[in-house]
């Protein structure tokens, strides 16, 4: 799939969660506003729970896969270097490529971004996902990407 940039593709995700999930369960439904995360997930109900979502598009011009802020900071180093169980459930990565389109989307958890992170660790620098991940990892349709979301969202 291809997009012109990472906002295009979180904006895809937002309305694909709008149509095809929160549409048939209304007690799921993404905020508008985002600080911590690109997308946040509220599930209402019996089980009510938040999820989170990381949405990455690489694109030729930039050259590198990168998360985080400068000097390695911000909020998704350390949720892959720390390992909050919280998170570990309930943040899954989404993650597309101007290179691989024919790949799909990724949807992976923290887990997966460990095993790809460049250099091996996180560290105080710009931390990269190694474009390998588009090689190693699976990608799903748009159809197979929306059945894995509701399912992790219902069933989680």
């Amino acid at each position: 799939m291809l997009f012109e940039s990472e906002a295009e593709l979180e904006a895809y995700i937002r309305r694909l969660i709008a149509e095809h999930i929160s549409s048939k369960n209304k007690e799921i439904y993404a905020l508008n506003n985002k600080k911590a995360v690109d997308i946040l997930i509220c599930r209402g109900g019996s089980k009510p729970a938040l999820f989170f979502l990381e949405v990455k598009y690489h694109q030729k011009s930039h050259g590198r896969l990168g998360f985080g802020s400068r000097g390695g900071g911000g909020f998704q180093p350390e949720i892959v270097s720390k390992k909050p169980a919280y998170f570990e459930s309930n943040l899954r990565w989404v993650i597309a490529s101007e290179s691989h389109a024919d790949v799909g989307i990724l949807f992976v958890p923290s887990e997966t971004i460990r095993k790809y992170v460049s250099g091996g660790k996180i560290g105080q620098k710009f931390n990269n996902i190694q474009k390998r991940i588009f090689s190693e990892v699976s990608g799903l349709s748009e159809k197979e990407f929306i059945t894995e979301l509701q399912s992790w969202l219902i069933n989680t």
